[in-house]
């Protein structure tokens, strides 16, 4: 019940801790990085984790694949519709749909495990 606990909190304690650390540390004032940047990298990392403790499964190779599909077809439609590719605009709005996909898979996760 504690790994299940901890589970429903994880993404609350990163959205809580990540911007205090950026407070603290002053990173906005000489970076371009925002929280959704680097709680991305913790989500996926809880993905893979708490996935491991639930099922003994881990979900991080069905997420890459996923995360590549959604790349692809954003590089399609990309090329499609502005004809020439940006590669900073790319991996910019790329890594936030990331973090869109993985808070979505994280909540989808806590949902199970509390239904079952």
């Amino acid at each position: 019940m504690f790994i299940h606990l901890l589970i429903a909190i994880y993404p609350i304690l990163l959205f809580i801790l990540i911007p205090l650390l950026f407070k603290f540390f002053k990173i906005r004032q000489f970076s371009t990085i925002n929280v959704p940047d680097i709680v991305t990298v913790f989500l996926i990392f809880g993905l893979h984790l708490f996935s491991r403790q639930v099922t003994h499964i881990s979900i991080l190779p069905y997420f890459l694949m996923l995360i590549s599909i959604i790349a692809l077809v954003l590089l399609f439609l990309d090329l499609f519709y502005n004809r020439h590719f940006e590669a900073r605009h790319f991996l910019h709005f790329f890594w936030r749909i990331t973090f869109f996909v993985t808070l979505l898979l994280y909540i989808l996760m806590v949902v199970i495990i509390f239904k079952t």
